[in-house]
């Protein structure tokens, strides 16, 4: 099988926390955003790399190749009421990639999410989106200039499209990653809040704590990111809590 190719550096099978029900999670290389906390720095690069201790990252697929693999723990998501996930890296760098994915997979009764910054033109978020079950969607600040100190890119366009999916009926959840005193202040929370209010589609928020996974891999890779331990015990639970109290959209830890 043939088709659009894309770099793949992870494919996790019966994954539970990327979407309903058992799924199968492709994870593709490269993003255009480089958020200073970012637990997979080693998904920035579009191309196969080489850790410092000579480890391969990543390797090409054809779309063809990732629905044959997607497709053999079909009987597991129709079980479950799973499906695949694409995520990245930033999936929507290769929409085009995603598309085809998607439009096989659906073809053969398997039903998609996509976990985003949605940080892409809208030409390319309505062709994913006509073949889009589940929009896994990543707010990572509501201030501006914050949020291209943290990001590396402004939060508009974002917000633009994710206004756009919910309008056209798109179904959402919201994922929030919270690092403590980085994005986790009062008015960002708030914010947040009020966000989420105002859209009809979004069926729930989850909170992302900080988790350092990231630091390791960014040194073998040369590259700096957040450097800070876990947050405390009780860290995920309070964010949950204050968060709620500024919207009554149903809010999760992630």
């Amino acid at each position: 099988m043939k088709g659009k190719r894309a770099i793949v550096f992870e494919i996790e099978r019966f994954a539970t926390h990327d979407g309903p029900g058992i799924r199968t999670v492709v994870f593709l290389k490269g993003c255009p955003l480089r958020c200073m906390w970012c637990h997979s720095p080693e998904s920035w690069n579009p191309s196969v790399e080489r850790y410092s201790d000579g480890t391969v990252i990543g390797r090409e697929m054809s779309s063809g190749e990732v629905v044959s693999e997607v497709m053999e723990d079909k009987d597991f998501y129709d079980a479950s009421g799973g499906g695949m996930t694409i995520s990245g890296g930033e999936p929507m760098f290769r929409w085009e990639f995603v598309e085809e994915v998607f439009s096989k997979v659906r073809a053969n009764g398997v039903r998609t999410a996509i976990e985003t910054s949605g940080y892409a033109p809208l030409s390319a978020m309505e062709a994913v989106a006509s073949v889009t079950d589940l929009w896994l969607y990543d707010v990572k600040g509501m201030d501006a200039s914050k949020h291209r100190e943290h990001t590396g890119v402004d939060n508009r366009t974002i917000l633009e499209n994710l206004r756009w999916l919910d309008v056209h009926g798109a179904n959402i959840v919201l994922r929030c990653p919270m690092i403590p005193g980085v994005n986790d202040f009062d008015a960002n929370i708030a914010a947040l809040g009020r966000l989420a209010s105002g859209l009809k589609h979004v069926d729930h928020i989850d909170v992302e704590p900080y988790i350092p996974y990231g630091i390791d891999k960014a040194h073998k890779l040369g590259l700096k990111v957040y450097e800070a331990p876990s947050p405390p015990e009780g860290y995920a639970g309070e964010m949950v809590r204050r968060l709620s109290g500024f919207t009554s959209v149903s809010v999760r830890r992630g």
